[in-house]
């Protein structure tokens, strides 16, 4: 939802935000995305010594540098970051500006967004571009990319969702404090699922024929880990994983062989973690033409538009989850018809809501900070930031978004670990309340 800030033509000002969106209380500031919802804490990393702040973001215009996947086989997903990101500069740059200067975007395509990939776009980014930020969505090869960024002294915002960044951040803050991710972690995609199953279990609403799973899992690092997360969960809640089968991720051309894992004793949950869009629609097809006497669960693919287009009536029933996604209350209904006047489609759940999130959050940080290019300074005042957005509340700690309801449970201080189940062809967000806007459903191929 568009930022409403009395103005004079002028832009975003530090005055008129800390007038207009800021209260200051017990651990920080307060700021929403339409006024200001929002607390915080400082953190310590920026009050490392920072590399002085270098010429960009001369000449009147603040320099934003956004690498995303935009022909490569993720290509989906790329454009709904983009799209994200360019509605926050459109519309930062129609109130005037930031601090009285222009937003100038430059685009820089990673392709594949794989590990060789990802050095030729951030090195052309911060070695070329010289940004005052750099703002990403999700890397498939993540991981290259954080030092060429940190040994710049540059700014950078991203949604890459990993563990393996909190890990990375809190052993070296000093090096890695000009980085944020403004997502949770994928840690609470396995933990948050096997807890919503087992009390969905216990209230009555599921009555498995038996207390077991069968997991499906992808063999990259993001698979894997949500997997390993997921069945250390669910044996934790006693229950019993029956088989644990590794593919190939995003790449299974035929689900048959892995499914029949499931068909020998179906079990009480399919638990899968590729985040393709089409495998999972083919997943899904498969199912719905020889279905398992099962709960199905996809991870995050559903979540792209591409998904629904290509599986069709064969996803209902099919439950999926995002710890990136749009919550349905009426801030968000009336930025998806914005989106959609925009770009002529509508949004996904994750992605374009994520980097538009992302790039406010950036932006009000400037803001509080009274400058783009004292990075030193924006990032503490990132540090203490809560942007009430369109996926929940972004808040940093060590330098990551927090999951509601896995990690508070609070639902201003957190974003929402959304879990959806498919229906008539619509998404119908199951959990957490607040947030929901349905309730569960049996599958159709479990009823009668």
């Amino acid at each position: 939802m568009a930022q409403q800030t009395p103005g004079t033509g002028r832009g975003i000002t530090r005055r008129q935000l800390v007038q207009t969106s800021v209260a200051v209380g017990v651990g920080g500031l307060v700021v929403g995305a339409g006024a200001g919802y929002t607390a915080a804490r400082a953190g310590a990393a920026t009050r490392a010594a920072a590399p002085a702040p270098g010429a960009a973001g001369g000449g009147g215009e603040i320099k934003v540098v956004g690498i995303f996947p935009l022909t490569g086989f993720i290509a989906a997903d790329g454009k709904e970051m983009r799209n994200g990101t360019v509605m926050a500069i459109d519309e930062i740059n129609e109130m005037g500006g930031l601090l009285g200067q222009k937003l100038a975007y430059i685009e820089i395509d990673d392709k594949d967004s794989l590990a060789e990939d990802i050095p030729t776009a951030f090195n052309r980014a911060v070695d070329v571009e010289k940004p005052d930020v750099i703002i990403s969505g999700y890397h498939l090869g993540s991981g290259p990319e954080f030092d060429i960024v940190a040994n710049a002294g540059r700014l950078y915002y991203n949604v890459n969702t990993q563990q393996r960044w909190v890990d990375r951040y809190t052993k070296e803050p000093a090096k890695y404090w000009s980085i944020f991710q403004a997502d949770p972690t994928d840690t609470m995609y396995g933990k948050g699922f096997a807890l919503w199953l087992d009390t969905l279990v216990k209230s009555g609403q599921y009555t498995p024929r038996k207390k077991t799973a069968v997991i499906l899992g992808g063999d990259d690092p993001y698979d894997s880990w949500i997997a390993q997360n997921f069945e250390e969960k669910i044996k934790e809640l006693g229950w019993t994983v029956t088989a644990k089968e590794s593919f190939a991720a995003s790449k299974v051309a035929d689900w048959g062989p892995l499914l029949s894992k499931a068909r020998r004793d179906p079990p009480g949950i399919l638990f899968t973690t590729d985040y393709s869009p089409a495998g999972n629609a083919s997943m899904a097809k498969q199912l719905a033409a020889n279905p398992i006497r099962t709960l199905v669960y996809q991870q995050y693919g559903p979540s792209v538009p591409e998904y629904m287009d290509l599986a069709g009536n064969a996803a209902n029933g099919i439950i999926w989850a995002t710890v990136l996604g749009r919550v349905p209350d009426q801030m968000t209904k009336d930025w998806m018809a914005k989106y959609k006047t925009k770009f002529g489609a509508d949004p996904g759940w994750a992605n374009a809501p994520g980097n538009y999130d992302t790039t406010w959050f950036w932006a009000k940080s400037v803001a509080l900070a009274g400058t783009a290019t004292d990075y030193k300074r924006v990032a503490q005042a990132s540090e203490r930031l809560i942007h009430r957005g369109i996926t929940g509340s972004v808040r940093m700690v060590n330098h990551a978004g927090v999951a509601f309801p896995g990690e508070t449970n609070d639902p201003s201080l957190g974003q929402a670990h959304i879990i959806v189940q498919i229906q008539d062809r619509e998404h119908k967000v199951i959990s957490p309340a607040p947030w929901s806007d349905g309730d569960f459903q049996l599958p159709p191929w479990l009823k009668g």
